[in-house]
């Protein structure tokens, strides 16, 4: 029984390794297969039982010209789609709990997208989980985010049209573990972060050990957000000029007035956003700019080096333009944290521990 099972294993690799379209590997299925001559009953219903719970434990591979979006429509809950090498795709709307693993340097090029709605990969579901692939040339973002709890694990986001990666419209409770979006770009250079968690995301977004950089506008941008986020030694580097374009350009921005509600006035949304272990270095405005949140803040930690517009930009009050008025903002929380080769506005922050630079 077993030399027929890894006979089937050996065809099935020589299948996937010359063949251009989709390839299924159901390790479940071909054990069920190779004892198919077994006549005892109660071992062919525990076979039957395993073959029916199997779209949990299926993977797709999808290589050279296979189509993506057809092993999409394959996919169950608890699918992997494996991308190995480079493929091309349109965009990719991906279901409920279906996973992206990447394997031999995996890339999905988006470059046959077109406009605003040329996105990469949309997850408007919950539960999925993206590895170790890159994501690039799609006609807007790489990665748009509107559902909750996905993770998203050694994922790079590149010289895609408008934010690396975005999370809105409720987008909550996902985590980002080092990723890295760089060389992102828009036509006016405002829209291109390298990570948006704006425009009405939610609650409980992490951020740890992401990168990003040389993105035309800022590296993390909490424009209208709906929900505070936590960055855990993430770095936000030379940010604001790609491609010859120049955005905004700063490294973490905070966010803090809402403009963007149907039928509600402007106003200041407070969030107490929390960075840790944070680098801003070589920025074209500041390190670390509260962009009128009037939240508590709290910095731990973090570092800023040689930001154009300033290291740390925490000013007491402001007249956000949304708003036409002045405004008292919360005080923000500056913990042993290191300012070097810039100036630095922390009329509107509490300095503690041991910082350097100041």
């Amino acid at each position: 029984m077993f030399k027929n099972f890894k006979k089937s294993i050996t065809l099935l690799a020589i299948a996937c390794l010359f063949s251009s379209t989709v390839c299924y590997m159901n390790v479940e299925t071909l054990y069920a297969a190779s004892s198919k001559k077994s006549s005892n009953k109660t071992s062919s219903k525990k076979n039957s039982s395993k073959k029916n719970n199997s779209k949990t434990d299926k993977s797709i591979i999808v290589k050279g010209n296979a189509s993506l979006e057809n092993a999409i429509k394959s996919a169950k809950s608890g699918t992997t789609i494996v991308i190995d090498g480079t493929i091309k795709s349109n965009t990719i709307k991906l279901p409920a709990g279906v996973n992206i693993q990447g394997i031999n340097n995996a890339v999905i090029d988006f470059s046959s997208t077109r406009g605003a709605n040329g996105k990469g990969l949309y997850l408007a579901a919950n539960g999925s989980t993206i590895s170790n692939v890159t994501i690039k040339n799609a006609a807007d973002n790489g990665i748009f985010v509107t559902g909750s709890y996905n993770t998203f694990k050694n994922v790079t986001c590149c010289y895609n049209h408008d934010a690396g990666f975005q999370v809105s419209n409720g987008g909550a409770n996902n985590y980002f573990y080092k990723c890295n979006a760089n060389h992102n770009y828009d036509a006016t250079g405002e829209n291109a972060d390298g990570f948006a968690v704006k425009l009405h995301s939610g609650v409980g977004n992490v951020f740890e050990e992401c990168v990003s950089e040389y993105n035309s506008d800022d590296g993390w941008d909490c424009y209208a957000a709906h929900g505070a986020i936590k960055l855990i030694n993430c770095h936000a580097n030379y940010n604001g000029l790609c491609n010859g374009i120049r955005g905004d350009g700063n490294g973490f921005k905070m966010g803090g007035v809402d403009n963007k509600t149907p039928g509600q006035k402007p106003h200041l949304d407070p969030l107490n956003h929390y960075l840790e272990g944070c680098t801003a270095v070589g920025n074209y405005a500041a390190g670390y700019d509260r962009n009128n949140q009037s939240g508590v803040v709290t910095m731990k930690s973090c570092y800023a080096d040689s930001n154009k517009g300033g290291n740390y930009h925490w000013p007491a009050t402001g007249k956000p333009s949304a708003l036409g008025y002045k405004v008292v903002f919360g005080k923000a929380i500056i913990d042993n944290c290191t300012s070097k080769n810039g100036r630095n506005d922390i009329s509107g922050a509490i300095l503690k521990g041991n910082c350097i630079g100041f």
